[in-house]
């Protein structure tokens, strides 16, 4: 970039480039990679559907939505606040820019049937910030860093997990969602949820027990193992210890007073985590199939509420110049539609249930749900976030 002085002496203004203002923040990056993987996951998923293609199912719905769409929004969130939690310098864009290109690529490749390497390239930009989020933690100033260092355990272990996927050519999707996911998702909303309605209400955050991020990680360790490797006694005893445990957590957190809908949608992730434990134990005790009934709760109630809720957050708390966190009508709309979209893939599993045909086009429909909410989202984000200016 270079600078010249007119002849009155004043340096011109340089225009900053696009590209320059994209890749000044890490989750304008990963964010943008969720949102883009979202759309295109659930398309193929739904062609999947209809048998014109030979798609894998189990590599598009699972892989896809595990690493392609929620690692990518998380891991944009973990680049962002893992300094903020320790006190820690900023990490700088040399250091998340050229793995973002490896991370994203490594996603097409596996979808371009070249699993092998593609999952490999993803375990390793995963094993690479695992190293950098330990470096940062290491160095910060903060005295208190439990929750960084459990989030970056977690985070290790989606690394390994899908390493072992690779190495050993298997499918251990249930653990990673588990074990992995759901783990890392509660371990950043027990930390972020209560701290935003907090400041909002001015109220002192409940006192969560000690041992709180041991014990939630050990249970979703332990439900991911029951359920990929069908020990269904295991199952039966881990789902019904983890909804008492997590029944407790959600009923204790002093967070359900009335609230501006830019909370209220993270509050309701909450509800929905203990409605899918309850699921998980009544299809543990009657051994039912029921489309995975439990996982989908987990899944869009849980861990896709999060992602609306904490993306649009994100993005209008960041934006250049800033903007009010507030919920506008169409971000509200979008709210709406989430809860719209989770009902709608419970009443598929139901329908299945009681040998109702219409189930399959209630499953159509919930993924254009899907679908259509990322659209709309898409059209009122994009521009905040990909730095577009108007």
């Amino acid at each position: 970039m270079q600078f010249s002085t007119n002849q009155n002496g004043f340096t011109p203004k340089i225009e900053e480039k696009w590209w320059d203002r994209f890749t000044s923040q890490s989750h304008q990056l990963y964010f943008t990679s969720s949102i883009f993987f979202a759309i295109v996951v659930m398309i193929l998923t739904f062609v999947s559907f209809l048998g014109k293609l030979h798609l894998d199912f189990s590599l598009i719905h699972g892989f896809g939505l595990n690493y392609a769409v929620f690692t990518n929004a998380f891991l944009g969130f973990l680049i962002t606040v893992i300094p903020k939690f320790n006190g820690a310098k900023v990490i700088p864009k040399e250091k998340y820019l050229k793995p973002w290109f490896i991370f994203q690529g490594g996603i097409v490749l596996s979808f371009l049937d070249a699993i092998f390497l593609g999952k490999l390239l993803v375990s390793f930009v995963m094993l690479y910030f695992v190293k950098i989020f330990y470096e940062t933690i290491k160095e910060g100033k903060a005295s208190y860093k439990k929750d960084s260092i459990f989030l970056n355990l977690v985070f290790f272990m989606g690394a390994l997990f899908l390493l072992f996927e690779v190495l050993f050519q298997t499918n251990v999707s249930l653990l990673i969602f588990f074990g992995y996911l759901i783990s890392l998702v509660f371990l950043v909303a027990q930390r972020m949820i209560p701290a935003f309605y907090g400041s909002y209400m001015k109220v002192m955050a409940w006192e969560k027990p000690k041992y709180i991020r041991e014990i939630s990680v050990m249970l979703f360790l332990g439900l991911g193992i029951a359920l990929e490797f069908e020990l269904f006694l295991l199952l039966k005893l881990i789902s019904f210890v983890a909804m008492l445990f997590f029944g407790y957590i959600v009923m204790n957190l002093n967070i359900y007073k009335k609230t501006p809908a830019i909370i209220f949608i993270l509050v309701i992730s909450f509800i929905w985590l203990e409605v899918g434990f309850i699921a998980l134990f009544l299809e543990s005790i009657y051994e039912v199939y029921s489309l995975k009934l439990a996982l989908h709760i987990f899944a869009l109630g849980f861990v896709a509420t999060l992602l609306i809720g904490f993306g649009s957050r994100v993005v209008m708390g960041h934006a250049v110049p800033a903007q009010q966190i507030v919920a506008d009508k169409i971000t509200k709309f979008i709210f709406v539609l989430t809860q719209v979209l989770v009902v709608s893939r419970i009443c598929a599993s139901i329908l299945f249930l009681n040998d109702s045909t219409v189930y399959m086009g209630i499953l159509h429909l919930s993924s254009w749900l899907w679908i259509v909410m990322f659209l709309i989202w898409t059209i009122r984000y994009a521009k905040t976030l990909t730095r577009i200016k108007s």
